[in-house]
Formats: structure tokens, C-alpha cells, sequence
């Protein structure tokens, strides 16, 4: 990519309006808290459930319930990404 295609990509997140919602931190929240929240949920889950099961299964079990956990995550920021932007 040339220079000139680097400054319109990132002209184009920060001039954005959709970007500015939740005070400027929306992309924050996209590119940092979500990840983190799946991480906490995973370490979590693997905590609680490893006393009861093997090291692999509680293992399995925190990344089935981190990949099933993905979606309502991303649909809640959504959700608050729509309702703030009726305010």
C-alpha cells in the first residue's frame, strides 16, 4: 500500500461519524475491551471448571463456551452502538 492509501484508510476511521460514538472510545472498545472480555471469560471458565475435569476437557470447555460467548458479545455492542446513536 502507498502512503497516500495509508492516510485515506486511516481518514476514514477517524472522519467517520459512526466512530464517534461512545465519546471517541467506540473503536477502543472494538479493538481492546472485546478481546480482553473474551480472554477474562476463557480464564474464568477454565478456573471454575478445571477442579472438576481433566486440565484438556476444562480447557475444551472454556473455548467452546469463549466461541460460543463471540456472538452475543458482538450483538450487545451493537445493540449499544444503535442506541446511542438515537440519542
Amino acid at each position: 500500500m502507498s502512503a497516500k492509501e495509508e492516510e485515506t484508510i486511516v481518514d476514514k476511521a477517524i472522519g467517520n461519524p459512526a466512530f464517534d460514538q461512545m465519546f471517541g472510545y467506540h473503536i477502543f472498545f472494538r479493538r481492546a475491551a472485546i478481546p480482553v472480555t473474551l480472554f477474562i471469560i476463557g480464564l474464568l471458565t477454565y478456573t471454575l471448571v478445571d477442579p472438576y475435569f481433566s486440565s484438556d476437557t476444562a480447557l475444551t470447555i472454556a473455548f467452546v463456551l469463549v466461541g460460543l460467548s463471540l456472538g452475543p458479545i458482538l450483538s450487545l455492542e451493537r445493540y449499544v452502538g444503535v442506541i446511542l446513536s438515537r440519542k
